[in-house]
């Protein structure tokens, strides 16, 4: 977990480096129980690098008395295409994601643990909306395909853990931030 929390500090490190960034939180992952943040930056006229951390933790109930609790913890890059934008990079977006991340499966009952990395790509679409103050708001959703590798001594169990997981990526974003801007210095003395 601290190494997810330095990674959140560089994250909002690097956008008070740059020109114009977005800081975003994902709210429909954190009222699952996750934790969501991203940072966005423009490459020119209309597209724009994302880069997202996340962590999230859920149960997952069998039928057979075999109850499992997965852990993730993923990098997330986005690259964004956004059509007729008005204030830097905002409104309808298409683009592509990748997600690269450890997930980890650990049964409820006997504490077994079993450990993979899981990679997926897709194609994503969106709406954000920013506002004169630079609040921010954004939907977006995505689907690709996910592929699980890495495993263990046991493969029944490693199958049945994470044999679980489906190969399908959806992604729902509910997202909420501050457009932070970096003002020319002579554009403020004229201002004045």
């Amino acid at each position: 977990m601290s190494k997810f929390l330095w990674l959140v500090c560089c994250l909002f490190l690097s956008a008070a480096l740059s020109g114009q960034t977005d800081a975003k939180i994902n709210v429909g992952s954190a009222l699952g129980g996750g934790i969501n943040v991203a940072a966005e930056f423009p490459l020119g006229g209309q597209s724009a690098l994302s880069v997202g951390a996340a962590y999230s933790s859920l149960a997952y109930f069998d039928t057979d008395n075999e109850d499992y609790r997965y852990r993730s913890l993923r990098l997330i890059p986005e690259y964004r295409y956004y059509f007729a934008p008005r204030a830097g990079f905002d409104r309808f977006f298409v683009g592509g994601y990748g997600k690269v991340g450890r997930v980890a499966g650990t049964d409820i009952w006997s504490h077994e643990e079993i450990r993979a990395m899981r990679a997926a790509i897709g194609m994503l679409s969106g709406h954000k909306w920013i506002a004169p103050s630079g609040f921010l708001y954004e939907l977006n959703a995505g689907i690709g395909r996910s592929v699980t590798f890495g495993g263990n001594e046991d493969e029944a169990v490693y199958q049945k853990v994470i044999g679980d997981l489906s190969g399908l990526d959806l992604r729902l974003g509910i997202l909420v931030g501050w457009r932070f801007t970096k003002q020319d210095p002579g554009r403020r003395r004229s201002a004045r």
